[in-house]
């Protein structure tokens, strides 16, 4: 995953402050949200850690997106493939319908022409869609370019914005966490007879 991210390096000093960082963030993640770290890992060696890189997103805020999937009860490779199609399709669909887009009020693309945070974005359809039927919905997403697999990704997110914030913050200060909750497993009784075993 810390591969798939780009935040491997050759500075062995820097490789193990990004892989503490990726750990943290994922260990954070299985204590705020209804996922493993190993889902987490799966959702983003499966494309989504890439698809993140391409649109300049960092691994706090791809967690915060993934947290949220799981807690929709969408998770692993699944979750993330889902990401990856948002993260690919819809600024791709935005440039290419840029007055359609802009018509709705969808501004998933900031003035140099960058994806938003995903907590604003996720907002905009919320607002746009939420009101509509289902058929409006899928006519609306349909005329913006975006396929179904896009539109069904989208829908699982929609109303979600804050709680994408809300991980997101937890997520940026997650710096110690791994070590916190090794430390906590470490006092369980079982842990301690085990260590005492290993001394004898």
């Amino acid at each position: 995953a810390q591969s798939a991210l780009g935040l491997t390096s050759d500075d062995a000093a820097q490789n193990l402050d990004n892989l503490t960082r990726v750990t943290d963030v994922f260990v954070k993640a299985n204590t705020l949200a209804n996922t493993s770290v190993q889902q987490i890992s799966e959702a983003l060696t499966n494309k989504a850690g890439a698809a993140l890189r391409v649109v300049n997103k960092d691994v706090e805020e791809g967690a915060a997106v993934l947290a949220l999937f799981a807690d929709q009860g969408v998770k692993g490779a699944e979750a993330g493939e889902k990401l990856n199609v948002v993260l690919r399709d819809v600024p791709r669909a935005a440039a290419r319908n840029a007055d359609g887009f802009r018509e709705l009020g969808l501004e998933v693309l900031d003035a140099d022409g960058n994806l938003r945070n995903m907590a604003d974005i996720v907002d905009e359809f919320t607002d746009v869609l939420g009101p509509m039927s289902d058929a409006q919905a899928a006519a609306t997403l349909e005329q913006l370019g975006l396929t179904r697999s896009v539109g069904d990704a989208i829908k699982l997110l929609m109303g979600g914005g804050d709680s994408i914030r809300e991980y997101e913050e937890a997520l940026r200060s997650a710096g110690g966490t791994t070590e916190e909750v090794a430390n906590n497993q470490l006092e369980t009784l079982s842990a301690k007879a085990d260590l005492l075993r290993s001394r004898i």
